[in-house]
């Protein structure tokens, strides 16, 4: 101890001597060692740390997995399905449901401004199964919890204290929601935010056990395993219920034509998580690579000034030292080096993470609980205690081998040191070059894909629209007919906002999520005897939606009041749609049955893309607000096309619904463009840190080369001299460094490529449309870091060809 406490003496008088190489070497450290803070911070908050639920890796989800022709992925349960579970599973502690995708239902009354909240309707048996208390009051009963039962609402936190101001004396007040009265008998916890953060309200589902609905899905199941239950024996017990459901009603075609026969039982961690888990170990990986070459540079300057403290080595020696003590002061320099770089590195990553939550998209789970905690800070501790040794060892071993200490000893003069060294410099500067390139060629990769999204064509023009949400309350709107009519005058109005070119709307915006897919009999192509109806993403939008949105008209009309209002019996289907069932001949007057309502083609329009822009175009079948059958309409997404900036409608679209109905909430009021830009936000995320990586990578792969370079041309200044002594020119000398700065960037370029090549399967699923071995990226990034090369080389190579050979002789 008394060694280690006197080595840190002089190690740390040492560094503070040299300030430009600590300055330098610190730097270099801190902005590896916070990108990879910010980034694990991310992985902490996202991957690692704990779901507030006791025994969180027993709470999971279920659901069958359906064919890939229908869409693939799986599918809620319907009210047979569900009943079927909860009464037959046995691997289940318990089982409980939510409906799929929350609702939006209007708050009004307590003097407050009327306010749009997320409800999410559950069964009471999913507040047992997810295991928490109530902050006050009480939860809602199986007793309750049945068909006719009392309207009860739980409320969140957060509402709580927002809405209400934290009054304990909320509990048994009645609130106006969604047009009627329910009673609140409980709040919840501060850090509940299951299924979902969003959600503001939970009331009870009331699911009826006898009922007879088998083809309606719209349950998300979730339970919590029994003890000692695997996630294999849960989904076996789970697929066999699923080849049960011809007991409740499913007929043959639902298993040749909608159910694969899986089931898919997975932890609540691993559904929130989802797709997110591979990008963010690849951006973790990506920063590792930079802490390796940044730990390089590092490496190479310890190495130069080793050599440049040959003396004080000798001098050690001379006194006794040994070659432990040798090695344990290294690595005390490199230390304290790597414990003040990840200092420094903190702070920096704390203004990284506040940046990442900041701009990091919606998409990524759990990003409200990302911080620098102590997991983080001890994270943050490991890799700068193994940056200390990793950048620390080689310089180490090689001031306390055998042939250092023999050249010590000899006051220097050994050159079989000088060309250890070199080789150890010459490969460090090699595999940072080989980092670096597979970073640029990742990231390169990532901004190809990036603008291979860009240019997708959404199938409407998003430019000068304005988008927000309306759900007029049934105990205001009593019925279909009612709500049509609102939305009638609402376009009405709309249209005649000055700035207001059309409007109009749909009950599902594309790319905002959700929304229904209905199976559709066409008279044209019946179904033969035991397969399964095609299946059309559904929606019901108002007339002048087409209009607004830039959707063109390919054959036909679009909708106009006469089609809900006289209930026609009209439908519009998408180009693809057409193209499949009807490609040689017109479509209109074709008939279409969906949701038991017959309807004739009155249009086509073109494809959309609803799930995503890297996602294929979906089929659609448009409806007007009304048909035979009835309408859905209730919430709707209202659309206002300005030929300028959309933002400046706002003011006029607040007068008109508070004119028309001053108690109805607005909600997510934003540009169309908005929209577009979240569903490239994870993209656009993940290729941002990539770039901001490789640029990291480039520049102290770049300094790397110029620094042994630089060193090369020092030590080689006689040999310069002598040689235009000797009449060579100066352009010779230039290319003679040159050279050597070109020869370690092509082997350093090799190896890079080979690098990238075995990488492309991991980076293959965050592209799209880009193809991980596209040459267009591999060369361009080769042949750009061997310009980089290039420039880093040039300026020592200047200098070396500009030394006046006196000069350098006389140095000899």
């Amino acid at each position: 101890m008394e060694h280690l406490l006197g080595d840190l003496k002089v190690a740390v008088r040492s560094l503070i001597r040299a300030r430009s190489f600590s300055l330098v070497a610190v730097t270099t450290l801190a902005v590896a060692i916070a990108a990879n803070t910010a980034i694990f911070s991310v992985v902490d908050g996202v991957l690692l740390r704990p779901l507030p639920f006791p025994d969180e890796d027993r709470l999971v989800s279920v659901a069958a997995e359906v064919l890939p022709q229908v869409g693939g992925g799986e599918a809620p349960f319907s009210d047979r399905g569900y009943w079927h579970f909860v009464d037959n599973v046995r691997v289940f502690e318990s089982f409980g449901g939510v409906s799929g995708g929350t609702q939006q239902w209007p708050l009004i009354g307590d003097g407050a401004v009327p306010q749009q909240v997320e409800v999410a309707v559950i069964t009471s048996t999913l507040l047992e199964l997810v295991g928490t208390s109530p902050h006050r009051g009480r939860f809602f009963t199986a007793e309750e919890d049945v068909p006719d039962g009392p309207q009860l609402a739980l409320i969140s936190h957060g509402l709580w204290l927002n809405r209400f101001g934290g009054d304990p004396e909320v509990i048994g007040r009645a609130i106006d929601l969604n047009g009627s009265s329910w009673e609140v008998v409980g709040v919840m916890p501060a850090d509940y935010d299951f299924p979902t953060r969003e959600i503001d309200v939970w009331v009870p589902y009331q699911l009826d056990p006898a009922s007879e609905n088998f083809g309606g899905h719209h349950i998300q199941g979730y339970a919590r395993l029994a003890p000692g239950v695997t996630l294999e024996a849960a989904e076996r017990e789970a697929e066999d219920l699923i080849a049960r459901f011809d007991e409740v009603g499913y007929g043959p075609a639902w298993f040749e034509g909608i159910f694969s026969g899986g089931a898919r039982v997975q932890t609540v961690r691993e559904q929130i998580v989802g797709d997110a888990r591979r990008s963010l170990l690849i951006l973790l990986g990506t920063m590792g690579f930079v802490l390796l070459i940044a730990c390089s540079n590092v490496a190479n300057l310890f190495l130069v000034r080793a050599e440049s403290r040959t003396r004080e080595r000798a001098v050690r020696i001379a006194l006794g030292s040994g070659r432990g003590r040798l090695i344990q002061y290294i690595l005390m320099e490199t230390t304290v080096l790597s414990l003040v770089g990840g200092l420094l590195g903190i702070g920096l990553a704390i203004l990284g993470t506040r940046v990442l939550v900041t701009t990091g998209p919606a998409s990524i789970p759990r990003l409200h609980e990302i911080g620098v905690n102590p997991t983080v800070l001890l994270y943050t501790l490991g890799i700068s205690l193994l940056a200390g040794l990793l950048f620390g060892l080689l310089p180490a071993l090689n001031v306390g081998s055998r042939k250092a200490i023999a050249s010590l000893r000899d006051g220097g003069r050994g050159s079989t040191i000088g060309r250890d060294r070199h080789r150890s410099r010459n490969s460090l500067v090699i595999g940072q070059v080989a980092l670096a390139l597979v970073l640029l060629i990742g990231s390169g990769l990532m901004v190809r894909s990036f603008q291979a999204l860009r240019s997708v064509d959404p199938g409407f023009d998003a430019a000068g629209i304005l988008s927000f949400q309306l759900s007029p309350p049934p105990g205001k709107y009593a019925d279909a007919e009612a709500t049509a009519q609102f939305y009638d005058q609402l376009v009405e109005r709309l249209e005649g906002i000055p700035g207001v070119e059309e409007a109009g709307g749909i009950n599902t915006l594309p790319l905002t999520g959700g929304g229904s897919i209905l199976t559709a009999n066409i008279d044209d192509h019946p179904v033969p005897e035991g397969e399964f109806p095609p299946a059309f993403l559904a929606r019901r939008v108002t007339p002048g939606y087409f209009e607004t949105m830039g959707i063109p008209i390919v054959e036909g009309r679009a909708f106009n009041a006469d089609d809900h209002n006289a209930r026609l019996g009209s439908i519009i289907i998408s180009a693809s749609v057409k193209a499949e069932f009807w490609p040689d001949e017109s479509a209109i007057g074709k008939r279409i049955t969906t949701n038991g309502a017959p309807a004739r083609v009155i249009g086509v329009v073109g494809d959309v893309h609803d799930a995503g822009l890297e996602i294929d175009a979906e089929q659609f079948s448009y409806k007007p607000m009304l048909d035979s059958a009835g309408g859905g309409v209730r919430p709707m997404r209202m659309v206002v096309r300005s030929a300028g900036d959309p933002t400046s409608l706002i003011p006029g679209v607040r007068a008109v619904l508070q004119e028309m109905d001053p108690d109805l909430p607005i909600t997510d009021l934003r540009p169309m463009e908005e929209i577009v830009g979240d569903s490239l936000s994870r993209t656009s995320f993940t290729m941002t840190l990539l770039v901001l990586a490789a640029v990291i990578a480039v520049f102290l792969g770049s300094v790397g080369i110029y620094g042994v370079l630089s060193y090369v041309a020092t030590q080689r200044t006689a040999e310069m001299g002598v040689r235009l002594a000797l009449g060579a020119e100066p352009a010779t000398v230039r290319g003679i460094i040159l050279r050597q700065g070109m020869l370690l960037a092509g082997i350093g370029v090799a190896l890079g490529l080979v690098g990238a090549v075995a990488m492309g399967g991991v980076m293959s699923t965050l592209l799209f449309s880009v193809d991980p071995l596209d040459p267009l990226s591999l060369v361009g990034a080769a042949v750009f870091f061997v310009g980089v090369a290039v420039v880093a080389s040039l300026v020592p190579a200047a200098r070396a060809a500009r030394t006046p050979p006196a000069v350098a002789l006389r140095g000899d």
